[in-house]
């Protein structure tokens, strides 16, 4: 791993890695070209998922970020070669007023269903993509349901209860009490 790492470290400035995964920002305007130079010059020729993340300060419900964030969306996808050994995940961000990116199904076939998920649930336009149609939602539905600022009815009827507190393991309060004894 570390020495597939290294290569991709030389094309990417802005590679990192972290738990046997490779994590590479890039800028939007380089998207299709990053794609094309990992499936062909890295054999990164399998496209496991596509998603989202919508970085904002304004939520219709619950808490807001604690650190303030920059608006935007994050593209994320995850490639791996055809033996699963090298896992690499691309993200790029693009703007919540423009949320146009390029399709990346002339490069990965796979991305298709993806790009309409992402589509449909966050509002983003794939340029170029041939069939950028609703997945799940009914026709005349309106809005994107993963934004953060979507109303969910759900939790208005019953609200999200924030923060969890996460309670130690057993074996964690036994021997805090053996050792108090």
């Amino acid at each position: 791993m570390e020495e597939f790492y290294n290569k991709i470290k030389e094309k990417f400035k802005d590679a990192t890695l972290e738990f046997e995964t490779i994590n590479i920002q890039i800028d939007s305007k380089d998207w299709i070209e990053a794609h094309k130079k990992l499936r062909d010059e890295f054999n990164l020729k399998f496209f496991s998922w596509l998603s989202a993340i919508d970085w904002d300060n304004e939520v219709s419900v619950g808490e807001a970020p604690k650190e303030s964030v920059s608006p935007s969306f994050e593209i994320i996808t995850c490639l791996s070669d055809l033996a699963n050994t090298n896992l690499v995940t691309v993200s790029t961000n693009i703007s919540k007023s423009e949320p146009n990116i390029n399709s990346l199904i002339e490069v990965y076939d796979g991305a298709n269903w993806h790009e309409r998920e992402a589509y449909e649930m966050f509002g983003i336009n794939f340029e170029n993509h041939p069939n950028l149609e609703k997945l799940y939602l009914p026709d005349g539905y309106e809005g994107n349901p993963m934004l953060k600022s979507f109303e969910l009815i759900s939790r208005e009827v019953k609200p999200w209860p924030g923060e969890v507190d996460v309670e130690g393991m057993p074996e964690e309060s036994e021997s805090d009490e053996s050792a108090d004894g």
